[in-house]
């Protein structure tokens, strides 16, 4: 099995940090910690405002976090079936 690319690994890493933006942005609000009526206006999918700002910094986090998790895989020997 060949170990993921850095396009993969930012691409998981993406998806998993959007999700739980998503799952604590409504955790938060149905807690009553915040109240995201007015974020929502703004947050409305690819090309509003706050959707854009969000991801811009979760896949700037995702690209910044490969070297990291890259780490947990370990470069097949030379000749190596694995």
């Amino acid at each position: 099995m060949r170990p993921p690319t850095d396009e993969e690994l930012a691409s998981a890493l993406v998806t998993a940090m959007s999700d739980a933006f998503n799952r604590s942005i409504g955790a938060l609000e149905a807690a009553g910690a915040i109240d995201a009526r007015q974020m929502r206006v703004a947050y409305a999918g690819i090309g509003s405002k706050y959707y854009d700002l969000v991801t811009e910094q979760i896949e700037y986090t995702a690209r910044h976090a490969v070297s990291g998790i890259r780490q947990l895989f370990p470069i097949p020997e030379r000749g190596s079936t694995r």
